[in-house]
């Protein structure tokens, strides 16, 4: 298979970090008819899609020839490079997928597209009936507010997305603009943690539900971190906004799904996650990894609560339930507290790479709690509080993931090294008045050996070490 050039494609550009994740292909799995897919999108995505005929457009030659390789010998794909202006606009698909958004459609060989322009490129090859799968990444997003300094990056050449004035600034004037031109806005979702990856898609009816508050808040805290270098760990800042009930204004992504006024296929569920789909029934609300959704606290948040507080009593029961059940080896932000103190399981599994209490160790540090909980030795406290065998062994500290928590490595080494300097300083000070009492000594020794009294003195001492001699030979020679 050969790429089909449109027009305005990039020769030497390859997208990086394209739409992927298992949440993403459950929701490209919905796609049905003739299916466009616009923007870099990974592989897998393209191919969970059920479809028998799949365009693909993306902007950057290697990546088309590389698209263009995978899918040789599959009939029905076609790949085409270009940018997306260059698209014909012929209503010829039932579906079109955008879970990339539109930002990465566009390229140095074409004038800059504004958002309300891409969008209305994207009707226009729709299929009365068609269908609509878009993401729009926030420009104010909890991932762009806690994004560390990095290079330039795939849209350096386009004006920055939150200059452009026809993008919808939320969500709510997202779902105006689709309405205004023509659609039914079927679902929408927050998208966390990041546009590209997300693992947690969750619409407004989840996120202001108060019996899903404890297991959303578990979901949030376990959705990970987008990549690149963060300031800090804005995970704990996402469980507040859920409840204060902004968790959608700042989520990093919003992805809909819209269409024209026709038939439409089953419901799509209230969220994607990677257990499933979070659906509300008669019933309540059910996950398909889980049944239904477990309701209660997130533990995690209770521990931290209670060592705010200083309820030690109230830390040492909730630390001994868990670590002597059968969820010990659960951390405890995927796991939540019922009503009556037992715990059950918000996730179907989880593997951190490190031991639950070290987890909660670096966790009780990181939330401000340092003077109550050092950084040394917490997790040997935890473990004797929940009557576990401590290890002799200190656990190593995990590796600093974000500015906030590698300047607070740097404040405790740098804290620990001027300890270690303070106490060198007294050992040199200390070995100095020592030996300068030495060395008076023996100057007050060598006065007193020159004078009279000492010199008998000296001679004295001499015939005694003498005599001590003699005596010591002459039992040796007895015996």
């Amino acid at each position: 298979m050969t790429a089909l050039l449109l027009g305005g494609e990039m020769p030497h550009w390859s997208d990086r970090s394209p739409a992927r994740g298992a949440v993403l292909r459950q929701l490209a799995a919905t796609a049905h008819g003739h299916v466009l897919v616009v923007g870099p999108h990974e592989p897998e995505l393209i191919d969970a899609i059920p479809a028998r005929q799949v365009t693909v457009l993306v902007r950057g030659v290697p990546d088309a020839d590389a698209l263009a390789g995978r899918w040789a010998g599959r009939a029905g794909v076609q790949v085409c490079c270009g940018s997306l202006e260059k698209l014909a606009a012929v209503p010829a698909y039932d579906t079109v997928v955008a879970l990339d958004g539109l930002d990465r459609t566009g390229s140095t060989e074409t004038a800059d597209l504004p958002w309300a322009a891409g969008i209305a490129q994207l009707l226009a090859v729709l299929r009365p009936g068609g269908r609509l799968l878009l993401s729009v990444p926030n420009p104010v997003g909890l991932h762009r507010l806690y994004a560390g300094a990095t290079g330039p990056g795939d849209e350096a050449w386009s004006d920055h997305p939150a200059t452009d004035p026809t993008r919808p600034a939320g969500l709510e004037p997202l779902r105006a603009h689709l309405r205004s031109a023509g659609l039914d806005v079927l679902r929408d979702w927050s998208a966390y943690p990041s546009p590209e990856s997300p693992s947690a898609l969750l619409n407004e009816d989840a996120l202001t539900e108060p019996a899903l508050h404890g297991f959303l808040t578990s979901t949030l805290r376990r959705a990970g971190l987008p990549a690149g270098p963060l300031l800090a760990d804005f995970r704990p800042l996402a469980a507040g906004l859920l409840r204060h009930g902004l968790a959608g204004e700042l989520a990093p992504a919003w992805i809909v799904v819209a269409a024209y006024p026709g038939h439409h296929p089953a419901p799509l569920p209230d969220g994607l996650l990677a257990a499933g789909p979070l659906v509300r029934t008669a019933s309540g609300w059910t996950v398909s990894a889980l049944g239904p959704a477990p309701a209660g606290i997130c533990l995690h948040d209770a521990l931290l609560a209670a060592a705010r507080s200083g309820d030690q009593p109230e830390f040492r029961a909730m630390l001994t339930t868990w670590q002597s059940g059968p969820h010990a080896t659960l951390p405890a932000d995927a796991l939540l507290r019922t009503p009556d103190g037992a715990l059950v399981p918000a996730v179907a599994s989880a593997d951190d790479g490190m031991p639950p209490l070290q987890l909660l160790a670096a966790a009780l540090h990181d939330e401000g709690l340092a003077h109550r909980w050092p950084a040394e030795g917490t997790d040997s406290l935890l473990a004797a509080m929940s009557g576990l065998p401590v290890d002799p062994a200190p656990a190593p500290r995990p590796t600093p993931s974000t500015l906030r928590e590698l300047t607070a490595s740097h404040d405790r080494l740098a804290e620990q090294l001027a300890e270690a300097k303070a106490q060198l300083l007294w050992y040199e000070q200390r070995t100095a008045a020592l030996q300068s009492d030495l060395s008076r000594a023996h100057k007050i020794i060598t006065v007193l050996k020159a004078t009279t009294g000492g010199r008998a003195a000296t001679v004295v001492l001499g015939g005694v070490r003498r005599g001590k001699h003699l005596a010591t030979a002459a039992l040796r020679r007895l015996r």
